[in-house]
């Protein structure tokens, strides 16, 4: 189910772009705009946000949201550039490690793995605490007014305090509509397995992007990806929080695109022109 069919022959790899958690594909539109008149880009709702895809069932984890993009991935028939943001940025980091042969680059907006910080310090496991009150919170129903209070919490924690009190209220029933599936994300990443070691075996150019703004679990969850992925980089936007890809796309996207073009640039053939004689 391709977004739309391959336009350019340009040589240059296809961009996948997957969206965070209580989102959808179109939170990339303006990405798909910057990038479009060079690289064919497709972005899919995750499953549970659309009805293209479902979880696989013979799957747990990450792996049961991964495989119905992997196999539109597959459809491309050449590896792809794949950008991910929150949990989305899990999934394209699952997918890597399924199959790293898809995979030209990764552009990874604090990217969902919080089971890595399980088990860990003591400040780890707080951190993680913390985040499943949140997941917790979403199973519980407003019983007066019919709507879905669970997902305030979620708002709050990756937003700011306040930020669900002040978003309109068409907004408020749009993102309430999400929690079903929001839980499901929550299900799926602390399902997950795969430890850091797995990442030391990743040879793909990989970029992290993390908000100085954002919460401490994220920052710390996407420090301990790039220290554990060879040779990636770490971009750190200033005054920039998590949900940056959506709130400021100006800042985020032309890291995005910087990162690829520079992938694209090291794979280009060159050679010096022939000199001719006077």
């Amino acid at each position: 189910m391709l977004s739309h069919p391959k336009l350019h022959d340009s040589g240059q790899a296809p961009i996948v772009a997957l969206h965070s958690s209580a989102s959808d594909r179109r939170q990339w539109n303006g990405l798909v705009s910057d990038l479009c008149d060079r690289y064919d880009v497709y972005s899919f709702n995750l499953p549970g946000y659309g009805p293209e895809f479902t979880r696989c069932g013979l799957q747990r984890g990450m792996a049961a949201v991964a495989a119905p993009i992997l196999q539109e991935i597959l459809k491309l028939d050449e590896p792809v550039h794949l950008v991910g943001h929150s949990f989305g940025g899990g999934v394209a980091l699952k997918i890597a490690l399924m199959r790293p042969d898809l995979i030209k680059s990764l552009t990874l907006y604090e990217p969902v793995a919080f089971h890595l910080l399980e088990g860990g310090s003591h400040e780890d496991e707080a951190l993680v605490s913390d985040l499943k009150k949140v997941a917790r919170s979403l199973q519980l129903q407003d019983s007066s007014g019919g709507n879905m209070p669970g997902i305030k919490p979620f708002i709050d924690f990756w937003n700011g305090e306040g930020a669900w009190d002040n978003m309109p209220e068409n907004l408020r029933g749009k993102l309430a509509a999400t929690t079903c599936a929001v839980a499901a994300d929550f299900e799926s990443c602390f399902s997950e397995d795969w430890s850091l070691e797995a990442l030391h075996a990743l040879s793909i150019p990989t970029q992290l992007l993390m908000g100085m703004e954002s919460p401490a679990i994220a920052q710390r969850t996407a420090t301990l990806i790039f220290e554990n992925i060879q040779d990636a980089e770490l971009v750190m936007l200033p005054g920039l929080g998590h949900m940056a890809p959506i709130h400021a796309p100006d800042w985020v996207n032309p890291r995005i695109k910087q990162h690829i073009a520079r992938i694209e640039r090291c794979a280009e053939p060159f050679a010096w022109p022939r000199s001719r004689a006077a």
